[in-house]
């Protein structure tokens, strides 16, 4: 909490003292140009440079990726140089806040719908361009998945023109029929414990979890059980408005419940494998410690990548039911689609809509096919072609039509990143140390009301 004031105070003297750097209005899209029309690219007759930060390129499958994206662009538009840079997960946010108040962030910026509101209210009127004109007759409202997740009080702050992914329950087949599970009887929480009992025995486990600083300490329990009969952790009715201190549902009985169950599958049952990092929980998983990985479509990537010879063993579930004061609730992960805002700031708007317009398209969307999540374009992730090619990937979309619930994303708010901050310290408290839930979850409460009341 303190952290975050100190934060909040030093953006506002900056705001005080200097003034708002690159608020010059964004130029709109003339009128037959490539991204007004959302058609090919015109080629440019002068060389120019856009700048791109992301922090999925210190990722091998990503970097491969996107290597083949900006080499294939460069056939495309030949007189375009896509400069990338970025940092790492942990840092990489950080570092976008610093570049936004001084004035010189990246052209084109990658990131999650939840973060595009944050850091688009860290300048006076904006820092990203809004893309609600350039989208006009293009049809990709409806066909980018998770665009809808890109406006924000009816401006398009955002383009889905990368990858989606969502989450389900990878499982060793060997480890299971040993164990005499069949994964096809596993679809309430009650039923993945039971399972969970009959892989744990020695020194093996059902799954890694993570009990660090890292955020995945709070996702991981949110997506697989908090969330799911709570209906939104940080808010209630999936984790909508109005977002007051009052509505702040972090110790609800569904989520004490949830936390409870999750400690004890843990600390007590003893069926988790305690992680650092989600490296470490996928290595227990590659290397026959533990049954079950909670992960997306990418893990399928990271697999054939460094352990080619374990995909015939390796099955996929969707996330269980819960089953919570006797009624049955679906698993509701958001899908998390990594967008690209565009700053205010870039000189060549027109230059950077059409690369991400680009992105968007099918010749694209089959390169980024290739880094394991799955493409954002309904045309391309939705055929044939894709699922022939994609099978393990492809069964996510099937949950998410027919096993999930509609996903429930964080607080899409500039407090998100704060509100985490104090979830990060209470799941770390419960989960790592045991501590007693209801009064770590209602002292994380009042934490998190302090917050929305500044």
């Amino acid at each position: 909490m303190k952290r975050y004031l100190s934060v909040l105070m030093a953006i506002a003297l900056l705001l005080t003292l200097g003034g708002c750097a690159g608020t010059s209005p964004a130029s709109q899209p003339a009128v037959g140009s490539a991204a007004a029309s959302g058609t090919q690219p015109e080629l440019q007759e002068e060389p120019l440079t856009l700048s791109f930060a992301t922090s999925l390129y210190v990722e091998e499958s990503h970097q491969v990726v996107i290597d083949k994206l900006l080499e294939r662009y460069k056939e495309v538009a030949p007189n375009v140089t896509i400069e990338i840079y970025g940092a790492g997960y942990a840092d990489y946010w950080n570092n976008v806040t610093v570049e936004i108040m001084a004035g010189n962030e990246a052209d084109i910026m990658q990131m999650y719908p939840e973060n595009v509101v944050a850091f688009n209210s860290l300048r006076d009127g904006g820092v990203f361009v809004d893309m609600g004109p350039y989208l006009e007759g293009t049809g990709l409202e409806e066909k980018l998945i998770g665009q809808d997740a890109c406006v924000f009080d009816g401006a398009t702050l955002a383009l889905a023109s990368y990858a989606y992914g969502t989450t389900g329950i990878y499982y060793r087949k060997s480890m299971l029929e040993q164990a005499g599970v069949d994964p096809a009887d596993i679809r309430t929480w009650e039923d993945f414990k039971a399972a969970s009992a009959a892989v744990t025995h020695d020194q093996q486990y059902a799954m890694g979890i993570l009990t660090s600083s890292h955020s995945f300490v709070v996702s991981e329990w949110v997506r697989q059980l908090a969330r799911i009969p709570s209906g939104g952790v940080y808010f209630p009715d999936g984790e909508s408005g109005p977002y007051t201190a009052e509505r702040i549902n972090v110790n609800s009985d569904a989520v004490k419940w949830a936390a409870q169950e999750w400690q004890d599958y843990l600390l007590v049952d003893k069926y988790g494998k305690p992680a650092a990092d989600k490296k470490d929980s996928r290595e227990y998983f590659w290397h026959g410690i533990c049954a079950f990985n909670h992960d997306g479509p990418w893990f399928v990537g990271m697999t054939q990548a460094s352990y080619p010879e374990l995909m015939e063993d390796i099955g996929l579930i969707a996330i269980p039911n819960v089953v919570y004061e006797g009624k049955t609730y679906k698993a509701n992960p958001w899908h998390y689609p990594v967008v690209c805002s565009v700053s205010k700031n870039c000189e060549n708007v027109d230059a950077a809509m059409d690369f991400l317009f680009w992105m968007s398209g099918t010749e694209a969307q089959r390169i980024i096919a290739d880094c394991g999540s799955i493409p954002t374009n309904r045309e391309y992730s939705g055929s044939e072609e894709y699922t022939d090619a994609y099978p393990l990937n492809s069964m996510f979309t099937a949950f998410m039509e027919e096993r999930y619930e509609s996903c429930v994303s964080d607080p899409p708010i500039p407090q998100l990143q704060a509100l985490e901050q104090v979830m990060i310290d209470a799941t770390q408290a419960m989960f790592a140390a045991g501590s007693n839930v209801n009064t770590t979850l209602d002292e994380a409460a009042g934490a998190c009301r302090e917050i929305m009341e500044q």
